[in-house]
């Protein structure tokens, strides 16, 4: 009876890691980021640097937003220092007048003088994106690729 019990519990649990396992690859791999995208090049416009990372700060033209400026408040994992998280905002005024804006967050990781950062954005337009972005500090320009969802 006990015994048998025991080793029926131990089979329920690694099923449900299993199951919790195939759940989280599952959805890691969901957003396929090969769709529709728009890319931008712009530049470092500014850096501040503080205790916890520094504020990172950009501008570009960006298609149908216009003239883009983007901060990147960068936070340090203080574990490891090449890497860490970030929060920002961006706003777009086109030709028209036109003003959006939007929220940004993500994680960064630096390899020698280049960061990638990965994050999602929420735009008043409506659209959410993930954007893959290179900003090579010794140059001072900035690739951002944007994936709407």
């Amino acid at each position: 009876g006990i015994k048998f019990i025991g080793e029926n519990m131990k089979t329920i649990k690694w099923i449900i890691i299993f199951l919790i396992t195939s759940l989280v690859s599952i959805s890691a791999f969901a957003h396929d980021p090969k769709g529709e995208s728009f890319t931008l090049s712009g530049k470092i416009t500014s850096v501040e640097l503080n205790n916890s990372g520094g504020v990172i700060n950009v501008s570009s033209e960006a298609g149908r937003y216009g003239k883009v400026f983007l901060t990147y408040n960068v936070t340090l994992n203080p574990a490891l220092p090449n890497q860490g998280y970030f929060s920002g905002r961006g706003v777009g005024i086109n030709d028209d007048g036109e003003r959006e804006s939007g929220s940004r967050q993500g994680v960064f990781r630096r390899e020698g003088s280049i960061m990638k950062f990965w994050s999602l954005d929420d735009v008043s337009d409506g659209l959410l994106n993930y954007c893959e972005t290179v900003i090579d500090l010794r140059a001072e320009t900035v690739e951002m690729t944007f994936y709407p969802f």
